[in-house]
């Protein structure tokens, strides 16, 4: 189950809640005395559930993953009784608790000079425009990209998807050199999560944070690490990444109509320094948070509200894998990703009718 890694009080206070009187467990001796039962569908036993259940208890659905062929496999979207969970805790923003825990999130700095911004932004006192001799230099982040000497990293070792990224980028690999590292190619840097790996990207100027699910909202780790890392991700996936990142922080592999077009577009910037650098000016304003919180602040918060209305879920599996559905890379030939966004906004419309 994906909780807290220290139990009590602690992770709340820790966060910096608004609320930190909410505490976790695993002690199902106080399953009567909790407000909330969390259930996570790798850990649901549907013969081992609360032979009691108290009106003022809210069952939560708590999960990461968006993998299609779990819905037949797990238990969870199968058994539990019509109108079981109360609540959902999910990565998609739809949810009743959005969290991004494991995998990251982006917020403003409190330094940032974007709050309330009106363009064009008035100067503070005693602050001067930019001399203009400074806009036309080789590089606006120099230091930032100067020993990057490669183009293309991916670490991959889950080499055929249901989303089909594999197809997308061994053709982009026909026209700019793509290094692999993992089970998928031919290079290795250690385990993928070590800190190795991570410093090995900084020689590069684009990863491919490419997912293997065409989702609505799934969006993980990989995007993140690439933006910590300092190298510009190539995304591909089924969430509008317009809501999770500002613009000019990612290329989006949907804004072009074939993987040619996506590697003369890199080839550009790469013989471009001045306009790869555009793709670092987010970093004045924005910080990526690697295991953001704010999820677990808001449940805590939710069960502090007593004007919460009641609420259940007819069908979970519905919820999460129908209302929505992800899309297969065989049903969206790579050729024509550009499609991926307009047909993830006719299924809602439909849903909707």
């Amino acid at each position: 189950m994906t909780l807290p890694s220290v139990w009590g009080r602690d992770p709340f206070i820790a966060a910096g809640c608004r609320y930190t009187n909410c505490m976790t467990t695993t002690d199902k001796s106080l399953v009567n005395q909790s407000d909330a039962l969390i259930f996570h569908p790798n850990n649901y036993n549907y013969t081992d559930l609360p032979n009691c259940r108290f009106v003022h208890q809210r069952y939560v659905f708590l999960y990461y993953e968006v993998i299609a062929t779990e819905r037949d496999r797990l238990y969870i979207f199968s058994h539990p009784p019509k109108g079981y969970f109360n609540w959902t805790m999910t990565h998609r923003r739809d949810s009743d608790i959005l969290s991004t825990h494991p995998y990251g999130s982006v917020q403003r700095r409190k330094t940032s000079s974007m709050a309330d911004m009106i363009l064009p932004r008035p100067l503070r006192l005693g602050e001067d425009p930019p001399d203009p001799r400074s806009l036309f230099k080789d590089s606006l982040n120099a230091k930032l990209i100067g020993k990057k000497t490669k183009q293309v990293a991916w670490f991959n070792s889950n080499c055929v998807t249901l989303g089909g990224r594999e197809n997308y980028f061994r053709e982009m690999g026909q026209y700019i050199r793509i290094d692999i590292y993992g089970a998928c190619g031919d290079m290795k840097c250690g385990p993928a999560n070590q800190t190795n790996c991570d410093e090995l990207l900084r020689d590069y100027k684009f990863y491919i944070a490419a997912e293997n699910s065409i989702c609505p909202d799934y969006v993980t780790e990989k995007f993140y690490r690439a933006l910590l890392s300092d190298v510009v991700p190539i995304v591909y996936g089924g969430a509008d990444y317009s809501a999770y990142a500002p613009p000019d922080s990612y290329i989006n592999a949907a804004d072009f109509v074939s993987p040619k077009a996506l590697a003369e577009y890199l080839y550009v910037l790469d013989t471009n320094p001045a306009l790869y650098s555009k793709y670092f000016d987010w970093k004045k304003n924005w910080e990526i948070i690697r295991n953001p919180t704010n999820g677990w602040c808001d449940l805590c918060e939710k069960l502090n509200d007593p004007e919460q209305p009641p609420k259940s879920y007819e069908d979970i599996g519905n919820w999460y894998y129908d209302k929505v559905p992800c899309i297969s890379g065989a049903s969206v030939p790579f050729k024509k990703m550009y499609g991926v966004r307009e047909h993830l906004e006719n299924v809602r419309r439909e849903v909707s009718n």
